[in-house]
């Protein structure tokens, strides 16, 4: 439980005061959460906690928490919208005052609960909110909620790594990543680069690659459903078999519904995961394309189509001075594969070097993006849809904690399950689906979707269906392409697929 409390300032005085555009990453967040129509939709931002070590007074976790909102200028920003000949802008406070609430209690998630009862006001607050619990023998935890704006969580993992670094006792051998002595890139300095020459041929150089994509993509992943507007005449009767596409796709349209209504569902699946380890082996790829690929494919089969089109999420994080920046980095890379070839491990093969072209045109202007989908489609004669989201956050799977006695787990002794968890909805997307590893060790994957799109029944069955084929793949005999693959054991692997992380 946790009781009422007290209040802790931290005064700030004597920092860096710039005011700069916002940078690539930012602008992604920023546009998505002005995009909520209420607090119903997917809460963006980061809800972090850990202990704090015996021995730590309160003005320790104080004193730590300065030391991290001095150093990283995103956790002491705040962000202006744009006027009709300006676009948004941030502005980094260089003084100012930060309310820690102090509590009496041992339960972090309600303390977390209370610090996120409200939105972020970015034009006032900064995008920090900071709680500390205490009990009889002195601070027990640490809570943060962070503005999805301030961090991804990529840069949620460096906040938590220093903090914990910071909290230690000083005479532990700590190799937790703690706040750097030197200087530590800013989002306002990434917002100059972005704009510089350099910048501008990384935009150009993305524009041509999302170009040729988009002008061989299919239109939707969704051609069934195409007016958004429009349900399926009995969601009770739509297609439950991905392999097969509807009859008369004319037919499946009717009246108009007042709201989207979304479902989401989570599925476990050791018989799947072992599968995914033994083709992403064979295809010399990673277990999170294995996971891509399957998606892809059973809903370009559902949609009577033998290519994809979908969004993932790469983090951007390539290079030392970019993995130790506290901002959101990341971005949607669109992903255009062929999925139509005679052995699911071409798909996989197709998806893998579809994301290697993707993550190294993955640093552009998300501005100039939507107008080149706008501009392509009307070439094209036709509204372009990319409503499909994967997010792989394995990345950012916590820490197991040796000392609590449990032994990570066998996927061959993780059964099969299916639940239906608490749904959200995300801006200009259908269907978002994400591979996460649980605090267990196990691997969990997520699909939430708009379900004039993909009924609830069709959800439910798709995680079936992509158990089904990635377990008959991984016991499929090899073919020539895998052959190749062992002539060239130092073929190329997807390296940084674990790079992407949540669009939180």
């Amino acid at each position: 439980m946790t009781g009422a409390g007290e209040e802790a300032v931290i005064e700030l005085r004597g920092l860096r005061a710039v005011r700069a555009p916002l940078t690539w990453g930012q602008q992604v967040i920023y546009r998505a959460l002005q995009s909520r129509a209420d607090r119903a939709h997917y809460d963006y931002n980061q809800r972090l906690s850990l202990p704090v070590p015996e021995g730590r007074a309160l003005p320790d976790v104080i004193d730590a928490i300065r030391a991290l909102v001095t150093a990283h200028e995103s956790l002491r920003t705040v962000y202006r919208d744009g006027t009709a000949d300006s676009a948004p802008y941030q502005e980094v406070a260089g003084e100012g005052r930060l309310t820690v609430r102090v509590l009496h209690g041992d339960d972090p998630a309600a303390a977390l609960e209370a610090l996120a009862a409200t939105d972020f006001d970015l034009s006032r607050e900064w995008g920090v909110r900071a709680a500390v619990l205490t009990g009889p023998g002195g601070p027990r935890h640490l809570a943060l909620y962070l503005s999805h704006v301030a961090v991804d969580g990529w840069a949620a993992g460096l906040v938590v790594r220093q903090a914990r670094a910071l909290l230690a006792d000083a005479d532990a051998d700590s190799d937790a990543a703690a706040v750097p002595a030197g200087p530590v890139p800013q989002p306002a300095d990434l917002a100059v680069a972005e704009r510089s020459a350099a910048g501008r041929t990384a935009d150009r150089r993305a524009d041509a690659y999302q170009r040729s994509l988009l002008l061989r993509a299919p239109r939707t992943m969704f051609p069934t459903a195409a007016d958004p507007e429009k349900a399926l005449t009995d969601p009770e009767k739509a297609l439950t078999d991905p392999g097969k596409a509807l009859t008369d796709p004319g037919k499946a349209l009717t009246a108009p519904r007042k709201a989207p209504e979304w479902a989401h569902g989570e599925f476990r699946s050791g018989r799947l995961e072992a599968a995914a380890r033994e083709v992403a082996a064979r295809c010399r790829a990673g277990e999170e394309t294995v996971y891509l690929a399957a998606l892809g494919t059973l809903l370009a089969r559902r949609a009577g189509l033998t290519r994809c089109v979908l969004k993932t999420i790469f983090a951007n994080r390539i290079g030392t001075e970019r993995q130790a920046m506290v901002a959101p980095l990341a971005s949607d890379v669109l992903l255009c594969f062929d999925v139509g070839g005679p052995s699911f491990d071409d798909s996989v093969r197709a998806a893998h070097l579809a994301k290697l072209r993707g993550y190294a045109r993955a640093q552009y202007d998300p501005a100039r993006l939507e107008r080149l989908v706008a501009e392509v489609g009307r070439e094209r004669g036709e509204q372009l849809d990319l409503s499909v989201l994967h997010n792989d956050l394995g990345a950012l799977a916590p820490p197991r904690d040796e000392g609590d006695g449990r032994p990570a787990p066998d996927p061959g002794t993780v059964a099969t399950s299916f639940r239906w968890a608490e749904p959200f909805r995300l801006p200009s997307v259908k269907l978002y689906c994400d591979v996460r590893t649980s605090p267990r060790g196990e691997r969990v994957l997520g699909i939430a979707a708009d379900t004039r799109y993909l009924p609830r029944r069709d959800l439910r069955e798709l995680f079936f269906r992509m158990e089904e084929l990635v377990v008959t793949a991984a016991g499929e005999r090899q073919g020539p392409g895998d052959q190749r693959d062992q002539q060239n054991p130092q073929g190329p692997r997807d390296t940084d697929e674990r790079l992407p992380v949540h669009v939180r």
